[in-house]
């Protein structure tokens, strides 16, 4: 932001920053307020179910019954059912647009308004934080409501700038308005790409702590950049550790007047915020126990009021502005003139790219995955709330399109809002169509009521940003994971400290590869169990799969109960070891490290005459073990495996291990081979073989007809 003329006589304005703008603007983070209302983080499920009764929005309109689909098809656009589907794939609004009653559009039309009048304010407090002119904060909020109607699967969600898109922004461009730009056209061309190639597992990348984290640490990077604006200091920093210094510095530099002013707001959000929750808990209890009367209406309106604390803090505080406005002198610092009228369409994103497509190519990448996170965990947790499908990788595609279409109309990236989609669902929205409404009243505004945004003051917008963010701050979490898992814990800490420190886009980074390294060193070193059955008979459970990570670390283990004389293994019940019992039960990968480390521990095994069984291994794993010349006896659970061992060792034989099982188990449709005689099992008495098993020198194999 640029910073405003504080002469005598003068008017100071900030928010009015040119394409190179000022980089001590604000910083990074999230969507208004991760639980609900109008981002003053009001719970989304407590809200929801407390001011549903505000509405009876039917379920989302599935789709019609589809037709028979022809096993033979590929799937590709092979025939015309095949183009059909695919049509209505990637372009939903073909399923739900011939269904559409004037009863839905009473539901969208309410709905759509309400969000409307919220996003209204807030993308003019957002594109402040990005760094960016007020008004691009409105090109962003409508460009995505209309695109998203026709590519969207959710009837909730609501496409628009948001605090940690925002925050994005102010870190990658440094205030300059064609790099956020062309930022947006990047950003979407990596979001279709994911989305075609359903590449919605990458979203799995981020864990529940380092989710947590990420969102808390933002939110006070959000915040604490917003100070600035609140206390009326103009070169406020937007990194986190130089706002900590400036604090101690800059203290001297705060306007008694900005400061009143921010605080009576935050307030007033406060008192309104609170005034929605009461009325929608009395309006809920009204309606359940009187029906719809007189006193039900009532608390419905104040529900509204309260609901619209956003647009009523930032009129109010204008009008103060305004009043207060004599001889050319402003008390407060303001938006000041915003350009009136609609952007052109404009090919710029094109230019900016030639020129700086390296560091675009990662910033948006890093923008475009931020975005889908917050995008789709937003659609997927009203999806589940209101009990209709969404399809994820469509979503992708949708926020993508967003994104792109926007870069030719000057928006900056965008993706779902949380508090905005919130007060959607809370409204009553019926269908996609509600967009169209929040998309028109931010149109009409920017033709027609753009000189009214002049007085706005400043801190009036910080307020606004800071209430609804600081509901995302949420300590209880980490304490609450400490109880049962601690490495959440250290995940959340990790996440938190590296977002708050570095910023949204390291920090994150910082936090996944975290992630990682956690996930190899539990696969590194998985769960092993041993247990002395007596008997000389060992049990070894394995609670994971066994890949090129975990299998050396099993084995060794084995190992060392093989040869537990020269280890450090005292099993206080077998004086040696006869048999090794691997449980496998819970093996969920085997790979072709695991399988030849299995094959030399067989090998182990026979040289040293101790019997190898297996305990649950799936029949594919078996065969994987087979051709490659293993074949090792597999049971259906532990105790037949040790009870077996134990009757093969009660003969006093110290035979190899096929020799003695062979003895023991009932082989149909097998055959021995023993020194090259084949053996049908059905057909030969065990007992005849008996004498011929009592060495460890010849070659015997079961072999599966």
């Amino acid at each position: 932001m640029s910073e405003g003329d504080t002469g005598e006589g003068a008017t100071p304005t900030r928010g009015i920053a040119t394409p190179s703008g000022d980089p001590g603007a604000l910083p990074p983070l999230g969507d208004e307020g991760a639980r609900g209302g109008d981002g003053s983080g009001d719970d989304v499920k407590d809200e929801v179910a407390s001011s549903n009764y505000l509405t009876n929005a039917s379920p989302y309109p599935g789709d019609e019954e589809a037709e028979p689909h022809d096993d033979s098809c590929p799937g590709g656009l092979c025939q015309k059912r095949c183009i059909k589907d695919y049509g209505k794939k990637r372009l939903p609004v073909v399923t739900w647009a011939p269904q559409y009653d004037s009863e839905k559009g009473k539901g969208d039309l309410i709905a759509g308004s309400t969000v409307g009048l919220m996003v209204i304010p807030q993308g003019l407090a957002y594109a402040i934080t990005a760094n960016l002119p007020a008004v691009y904060g409105l090109y962003a909020s409508y460009v995505g409501a209309f695109t998203y109607i026709f590519f969207g699967t959710s009837k909730d969600v609501t496409v628009g700038p948001t605090s940690i898109m925002s925050s994005l922004v102010a870190s990658t461009a440094n205030g300059d308005v064609y790099y956020a730009i062309c930022l947006s056209f990047v950003a979407g061309v990596y979001m279709v790409i994911l989305g075609m190639l359903e590449f919605g597992w990458v979203m799995w990348l981020l864990s529940y702590p380092t989710l947590s984290g990420f969102t808390s640490a933002a939110a006070i990077r959000i915040a604490a950049s917003e100070l600035g604006d609140l206390f009326g200091i103009s070169d406020w920093d937007s990194d986190f550790v130089d706002v900590v210094y400036d604090c101690f510095t800059k203290y001297n530099q705060i306007r008694w007047t900005d400061t009143v002013m921010g605080f009576t707001c935050l307030l007033i959000l406060l008192l309104l915020w609170l005034l929605q929750k009461l009325s929608a808990a009395k309006g809920l209890e009204e309606l359940q126990t009187q029906g719809q009367t007189w006193r039900f209406y009532v608390w419905r309106t104040l529900w509204y009021v309260g609901l619209m604390r956003n647009i009523i803090v930032v009129v109010g505080a204008s009008i103060v502005a305004y009043a207060l406005y004599i001889d050319d002198t402003h008390p407060f610092y303001i938006v000041g003139k915003i350009q009136a009228g609609l952007p052109g369409f404009s090919f710029i994103v094109f230019k900016t790219f030639e020129t700086q497509w390296s560091s675009l190519l990662i910033d948006g990448l890093i923008i475009a995955l931020i975005g889908l996170l917050e995008g789709l965990v937003i659609a997927q947790s009203f999806s589940k709330k209101n009990k209709y499908e969404i399809n994820q990788s469509q979503e992708m595609v949708a926020l993508g399109m967003c994104n792109i279409f926007g870069s030719f109309l000057w928006s900056y990236p965008v993706t779902g809002s949380f508090s905005r989609s919130s007060v959607n669902s809370e409204s009553g929205v019926r269908t996609q169509f509600g967009g169209f409404w929040t998309g028109l009243l931010v149109v009409l505004c920017l033709l027609f009521l753009t000189s009214l945004f002049y007085f706005i003051p400043l801190a009036a917008l910080a307020a606004v940003i800071i209430f609804a963010v600081i509901f995302m701050i949420n300590f209880c979490i980490p304490i609450e994971m400490w109880k049962s898992r601690k490495m959440g814990t250290v995940s959340w800490v990790v996440s938190f400290t590296a977002v708050l420190l570095l910023g949204i886009e390291y920090g994150i980074c910082v936090a996944v590869v975290f992630d990682l390294i956690l996930v190899i060193a539990a696969n590194l070193h998985p769960t092993i169990h041993v247990h002395d059955m007596g008997d000389g008979i060992i049990l070894v459970e394995v609670d994971s799969g066994l890949n090129y990570l975990s299998i050396n670390f099993v084995r060794t283990k084995v190992e060392e109960a093989l040869y537990w004389e020269r280890k450090r293994f005292l099993f206080s019940h077998s004086s040696s070891v006869l048999a090794i019992v691997i449980d496998c039960s819970k093996l969920s990968e085997l790979d072709i490290t695991a399988l030849e480390n299995l094959k030399c521990l067989w090998e182990d095994c026979k040289s040293e005459g101790v019997i190898l069984l297996t305990v649950g291994l799936l029949y594919e794993y078996q065969e994987d073990l087979e051709a490659i010349g293993v074949i090792i006896p597999n049971f259906n659970d532990s105790t037949e495996a040790v009870a077996s061992a134990k009757r093969v060792n009660a003969r006093g034989k110290r035979s190899s291990m096929f020799n003695a099982l062979f003895l023991d188990m009932n082989y149909d449709g097998c055959d021995i081979n023993y020194d090259g005689m084949n053996y049908d099992r059905n057909e030969t008495d065990p007992s005849d073989l008996e004498p011929l098993l009592t060495s460890r020198n010849h070659d015997i194999r079961i072999f599966r007809r």
